[in-house]
Order: structure tokens, then sequence, then C-alpha cells
């Protein structure tokens, strides 16, 4: 209660709208507000969001969906000094198609990704796992974004995307950098953003007509769960089924998403009735490095990666 009430003290007595138009007519008039002592911060374009971010950095809490933020902070808002709503960016929540290019504002729910046609026709692996993330109501507000940004092994969007090989935009007052995803991440919940970025888009090749892919999630139980483990496979095929590209991602297995690339080598230039499915299932095995915590032993999570894998390609030789 005592937390309460000293987060309360200093709030600003103008709330709602009313504060928001206080702190544009500050900025507009050329007066600074000073670092914490604004509590919400909602721009409406990229450009006064990048301003903001540049001038509070990690002082100023982003929100996205709000789903992640909930969890971290639900013990200890009184440390939130002004938080950086993002929900009223509509730049941020397109989706853009193009010959050779799919880009997807990094505001862009995953109940969008699980139900847009043109989603689940090109991009299948990002639909299917953004289905299955969380309840309808985490899906409605939970954003592409804030899965990417919180970086945590298990984001269910992230193997897909390292399987798509997703670049991402970041911008910052100083221009904007693209970062390969398998770049990105660093570890449990870090990634190489600087507290003066914001993630705008996320750029995916458009696939091949014909690309084989299979999404698979394991975790505890059938419904609302934190992944175990997850996969996303995408083969390229030619028109002698031969496979030119493989990719194969994993998450929940190591510190953070990686991709098997020894399994990618075995499977590149192969024909998909010359694979070992047994094999490949081995190979994938040997290149996680899983830990044991209350979602999965460090064997379990190995043998379930091994038949993940030989189950996919089963599926694909028998297609």
């Amino acid at each position: 209660m005592e937390n309460s009430r000293r987060n309360a003290s200093g709030r600003p007595k103008a709330s709602g709208s009313d504060f928001e138009a206080e702190q544009e007519n500050i900025q507009e008039l050329g007066r600074e507000v000073p670092v914490g002592s604004a509590d919400y911060l909602a721009p409406k374009s990229l450009k006064k969001a990048l301003e903001y971010r540049s001038r509070y950095g990690y002082k100023a809490v982003v929100i996205a969906g709000g789903t992640d933020i909930m969890v971290d902070y639900f013990e200890r808002l009184s440390e939130v000094s002004s938080w950086l709503d993002l929900t009223k960016i509509q730049d941020l929540k397109e989706i853009k198609f193009g010959p050779e290019k799919i880009r997807l504002g990094s505001m862009v729910t995953h109940r969008k990704l699980a139900t847009d046609s043109r989603i689940r026709e090109n991009l299948p692996l990002l639909a299917e796992s953004a289905s299955e993330v969380g309840a309808w109501q985490i899906q409605s507000r939970g954003t592409l974004g804030g899965n990417i940004v919180t970086s945590s092994p298990a984001g269910d969007a992230l193997a897909p995307l390292l399987a798509y090989q997703a670049r991402f935009i970041l911008g910052s007052v100083s221009g904007q950098r693209e970062v390969a995803a398998e770049d990105f991440f660093t570890g449990p919940k870090e990634n190489v953003m600087t507290q003066e970025e914001l993630l705008i888009e996320v750029v995916i090749p458009t696939p091949r007509e014909g690309t084989l892919s299979r999404w698979k999630k394991v975790g505890k139980r059938k419904a609302m769960i934190i992944s175990s483990l997850t996969m996303a496979l995408l083969l390229e095929l030619d028109d002698k089924d031969e496979i030119t590209a493989a990719r194969a991602a994993y998450g929940a297995v190591a510190p953070r998403p990686i991709r098997a690339t020894e399994l990618e080598v075995y499977l590149t230039g192969r024909k998909l009735t010359e694979i070992s499915a047994g094999k490949a299932g081995e190979l994938a095995a040997q290149e996680i490095s899983p830990i044991t915590d209350i979602r999965g032993t460090v064997d379990f999570r190995c043998q379930v990666t091994r038949d993940i894998t030989e189950q996919a390609l089963l599926g694909f030789q028998q297609e």
C-alpha cells in the first residue's frame, strides 16, 4: 500500500487526453518535460516516439501490447516513472506485400497474423505460431514487435522469423539500421537494441512458390502454454524435388532461438526421398543446448527435438 501511495503521489494532476494535450503544448512551446516527471507518453507519430525514446531511454518503459509488461512489472509498478505507449502510431500497424518482400509493422498483433489470409498463404509458419500465442485476448493485444523485443527463447514467433530469414528495422533519431534475425538475439531476454532505438518493422523475403514448411509447438498442455520447445522447418525445392535451401530453427532449447546449421547442410542438395528422417532428428538433437526447468528436462527437450524433426520430414516425404 505504501508503494502505491508513493507512486500515486508523483503523478501529474492532468490525466488521459488532458495530460497528453498538456505534454504536446509544452513541447510546442519549446519547454522540456523533466525526465521522470511524466507518467504517460502516447505519441501519434513515429517521429515523436523516437524523440521521446532518445530523451528518456530506458527510463520510459515501452508499451506495445502490454502483455509482457503486466507480468514483468506487476509487483514493481512503483519503479516505473514513465511509460512510452506506441498503440496510437498507425504506421506501425501496417502490413505491406511486395513481389520480393513482405513488410510487417512492429505493432501488428498476433491475432492479425493468425487470421490474415495473405499471411496464412505466404507465411504459414508465422500465422500458425501466432495462433498459438496464449488465448485470443492475448493475441488481440500482443504484438509481433513485443515478442521480438522481449527476446525470450520461448517466444513463439522467433523460430519462424529465423526460418524466414527475417530482418529487423531498428530506428532512432539518428536514422535506421537493419539487423538479421539470427544476429539480433544475444541471450535470454537480451538483444542488440540500444536504449535509443525502437523496433519499427520486420522485413521477410517473399517465400518461393512450392516452399514446404512445418511449425510445431510443444508444451505441458494443449492450450495457452509457454513453449517447452518450438520448431520452424522450411525447405525450398526445385522442379526435380531437390532441396535447394533448408532452414531449421528451434526455440526454448538454447539461450536464444537458434538454427540447426548441421541439419541444414545435411538436407540441402538432397531429394526428399533420399533423406533419413531418423538421422535428421539426431542431427537436430545434437545441435541444441537446452536446460532443465519447470517446462521440461534436458533429456525431454533433446528427445522431443529428435521426434518432431523426424515427424516433420516423414510428413514431407508422404505428401
